[in-house]
Formats: C-alpha cells, sequence, structure tokens
C-alpha cells in the first residue's frame, strides 16, 4: 500500500510549522506504522513531501524550516541510525 501525500499534505505542513514538530512527527509516524506502513513506505512519503515543501508558500523559502524536515530525516538513514523511527525498533 502506497501512502499518498494529497492525504497526509496538510497535516505535515502543520506539524513542520508546530513548535514541537520533532515529537508530533514521531506521533504521525507511530499512527502511521500502526496502520500497518512500512518504515520504506513512511520514507517515501517524507520525500515526497520534502519536495513539496521546496515549491509550497507556506514556508516562503524558510532555510530554517526546510532544514527542520531535513534533520528529522536524517532518523531514517544510515548517519541516523541512532534514531529511532518505528515503535519496533531498537536503539542503535
Amino acid at each position: 500500500m502506497k501512502l499518498e501525500l494529497d492525504k497526509y499534505r496538510n497535516r505535515l505542513f502543520d506539524i513542520l510549522l508546530n513548535e514541537n514538530h520533532h515529537c508530533r512527527f514521531v506521533e504521525f509516524i507511530e499512527e502511521l506504522h500502526k496502520n500497518t506502513f512500512s518504515k520504506k513506505e513512511i520514507y517515501e512519503l517524507f520525500l515526497e513531501f520534502h519536495k513539496e515543501i521546496q515549491i509550497d508558500t507556506r514556508i516562503n523559502n524558510n532555510e530554517s524550516v526546510y532544514n527542520r524536515l531535513s534533520d528529522f530525516m536524517d532518523g531514517f538513514v544510515d548517519q541516523g541510525m541512532s534514531f529511532k523511527i518505528l515503535p519496533t525498533e531498537s536503539y542503535k
């Protein structure tokens, strides 16, 4: 099953623009995971969202907001292996 950005776009923007964005992204990921989405599917959704924020007017080329998402997404890849994305993952 593929996650569609259209369904989650507004929620992702709300989270990204929130002061507590990191915790809210983790809660969102846990919710998606409970709905049987894999880490790969969730990551692909975040990749699509990452592309989207580069052209969306809600961000207005705000580099610090862009960096929030980039920094969070580092947790999905080798550079951020100490970051636990899914509730069932252990810290490396």
